[in-house]
């Protein structure tokens, strides 16, 4: 009876020492787990995570990143998911590295950062195109951004020139390039189903291209968005009359898109006299195709041009922005002809 007693003492003892023991495991384990650091004083990383990279070297990184505290608990946690529900009280979830971009810091517990792991987002880079960008000026920024390169684009946006809208976009790294096209030419419709007088030129497709091809002019025009619609009516005006435009911005076209000369800073007599369907001053109406790609400010003011008697204008202060208006060629000669270039495009 005696040494039966003992033994039951001895296992009794021996279950609960195992059970401090297992308490104190799980104590510590919770402990290596948990975030390191108060958010206020946490560490961040942004983490590219590549194909094929396995659990145990990310959890290496994070601990020599000071993200997490021991990489073996770390990864002891991601092997047996089960043990990790019981330190946290949630579901027990598989964990799998993806590929993909995370932004983690030490303030995170084991189960968020775990979360983000698995998650596999994709890695987006913004990219900024501004109004009056070529086709070609496009593709370099997206080029040097690693967004695509610049020959695929020039090949996937061929003949839509104009219809590319300007804006900040977010976009994959190595993207395909049409599909980049894609999503710039859906904004671009998007933007002008916004602006009725836009909206209702969308289902006229050889009114739309007249539209955007005069915005394009406009655009590389204009400084100040106030005189937009007034630059519009002196263009349409002279569209009525048969009178070439005769503007300086499809000179430039021509000499950089065309003849792939640096960007001018000034056009010289000898410029106007290029031979091109787009120098507008040997060429009564539009060019055969828009110049650049548009913002809103230039579309809206070809669909809505003021209402003027102007049929030329000339810049006057460059650092305003600001230009003259006039009615006949000999107010316009006594302002004086100066063919300065907007440096938009460049």
């Amino acid at each position: 009876m005696k040494n039966a007693k003992k033994i039951k003492i001895a296992v009794t003892a021996t279950i609960i020492l195992a059970l401090i023991l297992i308490a104190a495991a799980f104590a510590c384990l919770k402990l290596l787990t948990s975030g390191r650091d108060a958010e206020e004083t946490s560490v961040s990383l942004h983490l590219k995570i590549e194909q094929g990279e396995s659990a145990r070297k990310i959890a290496a990184l994070l601990q020599k990143e000071k993200i997490i505290k021991n990489k073996d608990a770390f990864y002891l946690l991601a092997r047996f998911p089960r043990l990790g529900s019981l330190l946290t009280g949630q579901e027990a979830q598989a964990f799998c590295v993806k590929a993909g971009a995370c932004d983690l810091t030490s303030a995170m517990d084991a189960g968020q950062i775990y979360k983000e792991l698995s998650a596999g987002r994709e890695e987006l880079l913004s990219v900024s195109v501004p109004e009056g960008l070529t086709v070609s000026k496009i593709a370099q920024r997206l080029e040097k951004a690693g967004v695509c390169g610049h020959k695929d684009f020039k090949a996937a946006a061929q003949g839509l020139e104009g219809f590319l809208f300007p804006d900040t976009y977010m976009l994959a790294p190595d993207s395909d390039a049409k599909k980049v096209v894609q999503i710039m030419t859906e904004n671009f419709y998007k933007k002008i189903s916004e602006i009725p007088s836009l909206a209702a030129l969308a289902s006229d497709k050889e009114k739309l291209k007249q539209t955007v091809t005069l915005a394009s002019i406009i655009e590389r025009e204009y400084r100040s968005a106030d005189e937009a619609p007034l630059i519009a009516s002196v263009f349409t005006n002279r569209i009525k009359k048969g009178i070439g435009l005769y503007s300086c911005a499809t000179v430039e076209y021509v000499i950089t898109e065309v003849l792939g000369r640096p960007h001018p800073d000034i056009i010289t007599y000898d410029d106007l006299k290029i031979q091109s369907p787009y120098n507008t001053y040997l060429n009564a109406g539009l060019p055969p195709a828009p110049i650049c790609n548009p913002g809103l400010v230039a579309l809206k003011a070809a669909a809505e041009p003021a209402k003027s008697d102007f049929y030329y204008f000339q810049l006057m202060d460059e650092a305003a922005g600001r230009h003259v208006f006039t009615k006949t060629l000999s107010e316009h000669v006594e302002q004086g002809a100066i063919f300065k270039t907007k440096k938009a495009s460049r």
